[in-house]
């Protein structure tokens, strides 16, 4: 769980799913860090989440095409 500016809290995958979206809307992570209260541990958190997803499927697709051969 992190916790967001003005007490409430939300799963770390959760946030961090929204902190890679906003990201590549566009936002910049410095208004990231402004409202929703994070820290830099925070931004790569979600990073690394997004890196784990991206292998996870990654792996997936490696799988099917060995699986087609």
């Amino acid at each position: 769980m992190i916790k967001l500016q003005g007490g409430g809290t939300m799963p770390a995958k959760l946030i961090s799913e929204i902190i890679l979206d906003r990201i590549a809307d566009g936002t910049p992570i410095s208004q990231l860090k402004r409202e929703f209260g994070l820290s830099k541990k925070d931004i790569v958190t979600a990073a690394l989440y997004g890196v784990a997803e991206l292998r996870e499927e990654y792996m997936s697709l490696l799988a099917k095409k060995r699986k087609f051969r």
